[in-house]
């Protein structure tokens, strides 16, 4: 996913001009943020809420390569980052804390894929090195490591009921492990390309997983067999997500679509291809025209979709957007850096981000320095 967005990052028109439109809706993000770094000694300042949405609150500066996937913890307490520096890292979402980050070091190559324990205390990986890996978040010691994938492990999801963790692999397969002996309960082979993502229903009684064959595709998670496959996408799908009353699925593409459709028929309830787009063809400073679709995610109390797209892009961007998940409107813009991961925080208040900052070519004093970031802002 990563090397597509890189390469397709150039030889688009700027979009400079379609953000001058948009000013209404953007909110100005500092690197330099309003939170200071968990390695500082100074007193952090408390937040006042609400915040404009988009309002940065806290950088996170651990990593040392890119950060490729966030995850936040059940009880809101910690986020999950992990890069390709080979580390998984955890650390407070509330700067004030003052918390020394828990970093593991399990993995022999780039981290894919992070999922905490419904509990909160426990992290699956998977990563580069094929492998997915459970260990204990804050004293990083190692609980289990599953082996079995013959390629990339993409994607990890912890079912809401604790007993089963999901993977899926660029070896084109979903597996499904059992927490309380380790052992993998069975192997799901009905994709023909490389899986990108999975999410677990509510009931934790279905797994939805989408690939590279662009399809979505939803099997029983008991038996691991399959239930249904959604074909509304004409290219890669690279993220899927559930909504909290386990009636619908949302879905993301870089056929620069979002989806939402009913989890059980496959019948489309809209498709989400742009924010005013006809405005936008005409004058790109009156709307939005979407690109490739890098991750959705369902809010936790089901009122809206934010998603992770490239929107019009000559520079090297990516932005998030949200909207009203069952109306479509209320439509908002969130970061304009590039983004590689999201996740919503239980509260629903704000998102984490995985961010790559770059100032070449930019003017010389008061940037923001160069980097790969996870942020943490207002939604």
């Amino acid at each position: 996913m990563v090397r597509k967005q890189t390469d397709l990052l150039m030889g688009y028109p700027s979009r400079r001009e379609v953000l001058q439109g948009l000013a209404g809706f953007m909110i100005a993000m500092s690197l330099e943020g309003c939170a200071q770094s968990l390695f500082s000694s100074s007193a952090a300042v408390p937040v006042p809420t609400p915040r404009p949405r988009g309002s940065v609150l806290y950088t996170y500066r651990g990593h040392t390569g890119r950060v490729t996937t966030v995850a936040w913890s059940p009880n809101g307490k910690y986020i999950a980052s992990g890069s390709l520096d080979q580390t998984v890292q955890v650390w407070s979402s509330n700067p004030g804390d003052h918390v020394h980050p828990s970093i593991y070091r399990g993995h022999t190559a780039g981290v894919q894929a992070v999922a905490w324990s419904p509990e909160s205390n426990r992290v699956a990986s998977g990563a580069i090195d094929k492998t997915l890996q459970v260990w204990d978040a804050f004293s990083r010691e190692h609980v289990a490591i599953y082996r079995g994938h013959t390629d990339v492990v993409k994607t990890v999801a912890w079912s809401p009921d604790g007993q089963s963790i999901a993977s899926g692999s660029a070896d084109s397969t979903v597996r499904v492990w059992d927490v309380a002996t380790g052992k993998q309960k069975y192997v799901y082979q009905g994709h023909k390309a490389s899986v990108n993502s999975l999410v677990w229903s509510p009931d934790s009684q279905r797994i939805a997983s989408g690939a590279s064959d662009k399809t979505v595709q939803i099997l029983d998670a008991t038996t691991g067999n399959h239930r249904y496959t959604y074909r509304g996408h004409t290219d890669t799908v690279s993220s899927v997500s559930w909504s909290p009353d386990g009636k619908l699925i949302v879905s993301g593409s870089w056929d620069k679509t979002v989806q939402v459709w009913h989890a059980e028929t496959g019948v489309i309830v809209y498709t989400y291809s742009g924010y005013n787009v006809q405005a936008a063809q005409v004058n790109p400073a009156k709307g939005v025209l979407p690109d490739l679709i890098f991750a959705v995610a369902w809010s936790h109390n089901g009122k809206r979709i934010a998603a992770v797209t490239q929107v019009y892009c000559g520079d090297i961007c990516g932005v998030v957007l949200g909207w009203d998940a069952y109306t479509q409107h209320n439509f908002s813009f969130y970061v304009d850096q590039p983004v590689f991961a999201m996740a919503w925080s239980p509260d629903d208040t704000r998102l984490v981000t995985s961010i790559v900052v770059s100032t070449q070519g930019a003017p010389k004093g008061g940037a923001p320095q160069d980097g790969s970031f996870a942020q943490i802002a207002q939604a």
